[in-house]
């Protein structure tokens, strides 16, 4: 009888136990929640219905939605999890995890996120964050005067609503201490992207708020996208306005493409447009792997000048279970420094003031936007002074074009550097 009054008494604290860590698990969890939506504030609007615990050591937000404020679009999580391996390892952590820290996660996970085709696309994002040359990559080439896939041509192309999917894994080598994450997303008809990347784990803060950047060392990394037929819904698309077929549409493409990415600095050998026209043509499965020497520092762009990044980064490349010979990309150092100062400043500074019907005339700075596409002779904080022909303008930087044997460079340089700017009339 006795034992029979223990074994209640024991299934009754592990109930009451097990409620209380539920319990205890819910709190901090809506805690750690509320830390995140704060600091998110002023990007992204996150609301969620409802928050419980699982027994394989999961958080799981329900009915989610997530607004980032640039995108001006909304996505719809169903269940968004965060699994710590095992109901012990949950407990532990949680700690931890209402200070903001990562210590103990192993994986991220939305089965399904959907959303409307409205606002900004990731291209958009990229450009508005980082300046138009960051999209030349994933722009569109060869289809008549479309630059870009939006959201009516994909509706066109049958692709109504946005569907994915997103598993995040990360784990700890102690013996090398490298850190490995792993990204799949999934877009079915847009195409599925595998992600693998090793990080040296000391570069990392284990606090989300400490993280910076651009001192991260990244020791490998390898990708994989899967186009799951868009590049045929994409040529087909495209042949209404191009009048191309699929073969020719490809070919020229990778053309517009390789010219597109020199104006930008960057100039791809006949191996990579190659590779981007096979893979259009193609369609199918790219992977891509690097192996650099050392770890790179995501800071250390400046490394990258003059240098080959196929070499530089240890890169192959397969397409279609095939390996592919991609043996140049370079970085052309011209096009990000800025152009050397102009000769005889003394004599261009001290222009007689004379009214003519054409030449140089002096306009604010608040009004920038008039120089575009103008030539301009540019004074620089320090007394540099610079001349070319203004090609692109956004919030942080202006594109100057010189003339240089063998055709034009464009420079960047920072609108908070710039002194005066004088505009030809």
């Amino acid at each position: 009888m006795n034992m029979k009054k223990n074994v209640l008494v024991i299934l009754f604290l592990a109930v009451v136990l097990f409620l209380g860590s539920k319990a205890f698990i819910a709190l901090f969890s809506y805690q750690a929640t509320q830390k995140v939506k704060e600091g998110l504030s002023q990007g992204f609007a996150i609301s969620y219905s409802w928050l419980s615990s699982e027994l394989d050591g999961s958080i799981v937000l329900h009915d989610v939605s997530i607004t980032p404020y640039r995108l001006k679009r909304t996505f719809y999580i169903e269940r968004l999890s965060l699994n710590y391996g095992s109901y012990l390892n949950l407990l532990l952590n949680l700690p931890s995890l209402s200070a903001g820290e990562y210590v103990g996660l192993q994986s991220i996970s939305a089965p399904s996120i959907k959303g409307l085709l409205e606002g900004r696309d990731l291209e958009e994002w990229v450009a508005l964050e980082y300046g138009d040359g960051f999209s030349v990559p994933l722009g569109l080439y060869a289809c008549g005067e479309l630059a870009r896939v939006g959201h009516s041509d994909l509706r066109k192309m049958g692709i109504t609503e946005f569907e994915s999917s997103l598993m995040i894994n990360k784990s700890l080598n102690l013996a090398s201490n490298e850190l490995m994450v792993s990204l799949d997303f999934d877009m079915g008809a847009l195409g599925k992207t595998k992600l693998k990347t090793t990080w040296s784990a000391t570069s990392i803060p284990s606090t989300l708020a400490n993280w910076a950047f651009e001192e991260f060392q990244l020791s490998a990394l390898s990708l994989t996208h899967v186009e799951q037929g868009y590049f045929r819904r994409l040529s087909n698309y495209c042949s209404a306005f191009s009048k191309l077929d699929r073969e020719r549409f490809s070919l020229l493409a990778s053309e517009l493409w390789q010219k597109k990415l020199n104006s930008i600095g960057f100039e791809p050998g006949h191996g990579l447009k190659q590779l981007y026209r096979d893979y259009l043509l193609q369609g199918g499965q790219l992977n891509l792997e690097l192996s650099p020497l050392k770890p790179f520092t995501l800071g250390n762009f400046d490394d990258l000048l003059d240098k080959n990044l196929v070499s530089y980064f240890g890169a192959s490349t397969q397409l279609n279970g095939k390996a592919v010979l991609t043996s140049d990309l370079h970085v052309n150092a011209q096009h990000f420094r800025p152009p050397p100062p102009v000769k005889s400043v003394e004599s261009m500074v001290s222009k007689p003031e004379t009214v003519e019907e054409t030449g140089y005339y002096p306009i604010l700075l608040s009004e920038l936007e008039q120089s575009l596409e103008k030539k301009v002779r540019i004074k620089m904080f320090g007394g540099k002074l610079y001349e070319g022909l203004v090609v692109s303008l956004d919030e942080q930087k202006l594109g100057l074009s010189q003339d240089v044997a063998g055709g034009s460079v464009v420079y960047s340089l920072l609108r908070g550097e710039i002194e005066s700017l004088d505009m030809w009339h």
